[in-house]
C-alpha cells in the first residue's frame, strides 16, 4: 500500500494538494483513500465528507475529521472511558481529556491505522495540520510505539482474576484496562512501522515560494529525518505565472529568486512548482488540473526521491548507527545512553534508538557528523585501548 502525507505551511494548500493527489491516483484505476485528520478536504473535494469514507468518484473515497465529522467509534475515548470506570472516578472527564489540543489528532491517527491495516485500499493520501504540530503528532506516534512493552508489557491471566474483579465491584475489570490500553500502543506501534517504510510510505511538504517558509521547512525535513519518516518532495504552490502582468513584476522577481534558494538548500529533494490558479481549486475537474500542473507525466504516486536513511552497520568490531539530518551542526545534537538505548536530543525534540543486543554491552561511543548523516560509533573500549597501545 502506498503511503502519502502532506503537511506544510499553514495556508500554503496544503489540503488542495492532497486532495489533487488522490484524485490523480484514482484517476489511474487505484482505490485511493484522502484521509484529512482535521477539515479541509471537504472544501478542495466540493464534497460533504464524516468520519468515515465517503465515496467521492470512481475509485476515490474520503474522510476528514471536522467538527461533527465524528460519527466512528473512538477507541482512546472508550479506553479512558473504561480507565476512569475502573478507578470509579467522573467518566466525564474522559470526554474533556480527549478533547484536548493533539490527543484529538492523535485519536484520529488511530482511525488512520484502522483504514491502512483493512488493506482496502491501494493508496492513502493524509492532510495532515501545519508541519510544526504535524512533526509532533508523528514524534508522539514513535513514543507511544516505543513505549508499548515498557508501559503495557504482555500479562498472563492468574486464577485470581475473576476474584478480583468481583471483588472491585466494578463494570470493568482492571484487565480489560490493561489490555486495551496495550491495543492503542500495539496499534500506534503498528502505524510506526508502517509510516518508517520508505518504499511505502513518505512525507511531501508544501510551501509558498518565500524565504521564511524556507528556514521552516528545514526545520521540518531534519525533525522528521530523526525519526526516520523519509521526506520526498517540496511543492512550491501559488507561483505567480510568468504573465501576471506588470503590476506584480517585483513580486514575482522576489519569488523567482526565493525558488532558486529553495531548490538550491533542499537539493537534492526534488521541489516541484505549481502556479497560481486563476480560480480555487476546487471540484474534481480543476483538482485534475493541479495534480498536472505538479507532476506533470509523472505517477504521483511514485517514491520521488530516496535519502539514505537510517542504520546499523558493522565493521571491524565496531558498529556505527548512521542518521540522516540534514540542515544541522554537530553542536546541534547532544546525545545519551539510557539503560538498552541511545537518546539523540535535537531541536527541542528526542528519539530514543533501540539498540541491538550485541551493542548494548559495548561501552566506548564516539560521534562525528559526515555531511549531513551523523554517525555514532559503538566499540569496546579496552579492545580499542589495547589495540591502539599494540596489545593482542
Amino acid at each position: 500500500m502506498r503511503v502519502i502525507v502532506f503537511t506544510g505551511m499553514g495556508g500554503a494548500g496544503v489540503s488542495t494538494l492532497a486532495a489533487a493527489t488522490a484524485a490523480a491516483i484514482a484517476n489511474s484505476g487505484r482505490r485511493t483513500l484522502a484521509f484529512g485528520v482535521g477539515p479541509g478536504l471537504a472544501d478542495a473535494l466540493a464534497t460533504p465528507l464524516a468520519g468515515r469514507p465517503t465515496p467521492v468518484a470512481a475509485d476515490l473515497w474520503a474522510l476528514e475529521g471536522a467538527p461533527g465529522a465524528y460519527d466512528a467509534p473512538d477507541p482512546f475515548l472508550a479506553w479512558l472511558r473504561d480507565l476512569f470506570a475502573w478507578r470509579d472516578m467522573d467518566e466525564t472527564v474522559a470526554d474533556d481529556i480527549a478533547g484536548l489540543p493533539g490527543l484529538v489528532d492523535l485519536a484520529r491517527f488511530l482511525a488512520l491505522e484502522e483504514h491502512i491495516a483493512g488493506e482496502e485500499f491501494d493508496a492513502v493520501v493524509v492532510d495532515c495540520p501545519p508541519l510544526r504540530h504535524s512533526v509532533d503528532l508523528l514524534a508522539a506516534v514513535d513514543a507511544a510505539a516505543r513505549s508499548l512493552n515498557q508501559v503495557f508489557p504482555p500479562r498472563e491471566p492468574t486464577v485470581f482474576d475473576p476474584f478480583l474483579r468481583a471483588l472491585s465491584g466494578s463494570s470493568v475489570s482492571g484487565d480489560e484496562v490493561y489490555e486495551g490500553g496495550r491495543e492503542i500502543l500495539r496499534r500506534f506501534s503498528e502505524l510506526r512501522r508502517t509510516l518508517a517504510e520508505r518504499e511505502s510510505a513518505t512525507v511531501r511538504l508544501v510551501l509558498s515560494a518565500d524565504r521564511r517558509s524556507l528556514a521552516e521547512v528545514q526545520r521540518g525535513v531534519t525533525a522528521l529525518s530523526l525519526f526516520a519518516y523519509s521526506v520526498d518532495a517540496a511543492i512550491c504552490n501559488r507561483i505567480l505565472p510568468e504573465d501576471a502582468g506588470p503590476w506584480w513584476q517585483a513580486r514575482r522577481d522576489d519569488e523567482r529568486a526565493a525558488l532558486d534558494d529553495i531548490r538550491e538548500s533542499l537539493a537534492p529533494l526534488p521541489v516541484l512548482d505549481v502556479v497560481l490558479h486563476a480560480r480555487a481549486a476546487s471540484g474534481l475537474e480543476r483538482l485534475a488540473s493541479l495534480a498536472g500542473l505538479a507532476y506533470g507525466r509523472a505517477d504521483p504516486a511514485e517514491v520521488l526521491h530516496r535519502g539514505p536513511g537510517q542504520g546499523f552497520s558493522h565493521t571491524d568490531g565496531r558498529y556505527v548507527l548512521s542518521i540522516d539530518l540534514p540542515f544541522v551542526q554537530r553542536e546541534d545534537i547532544a546525545m545519551e545512553r539510557q539503560d538498552d538505548a541511545l537518546i539523540v536530543h535535537l531541536g527541542g525534540r528526542s528519539r530514543a534508538f533501540e539498540l541491538p543486543p550485541e551493542v548494548r554491552k559495548l561501552d566506548g561511543v564516539s560521534s562525528a557528523l559526515d555531511g549531513e548523516t551523523l554517525r555514532v560509533t559503538f566499540s569496546d573500549q579496552d579492545s580499542a585501548r589495547a589495540t591502539k597501545e599494540g596489545r593482542p
